[in-house]
């Protein structure tokens, strides 16, 4: 799974830091807008990345290759 964030597209619902902390956070210093720990997460982040993506209000959060390998 690739993830990447458009932090222009980001209005710092905070959504994203709450459901998948291992993978975003939004800094209070940066007004609570998205930042991205990591880009390639494991496997066992990918449900949670999933839900913080269908949460996102903006459409902030993109996810490539999020199917479950087998």
């Amino acid at each position: 799974m690739k993830v990447t964030v458009n932090p222009v597209t980001c209005i710092a619902s905070g959504n994203c830091g709450l459901t998948a902390p291992n993978v975003f956070r939004n800094p209070p210093e940066e007004g609570g807008f998205v930042e991205l720990i990591d880009g390639n997460p494991p496997e066992s982040e990918w449900a949670a990345v999933r839900e913080a993506k269908e949460l996102c209000p903006s459409a902030t959060i993109y996810v490539e290759d999020d199917a479950v390998r087998t």
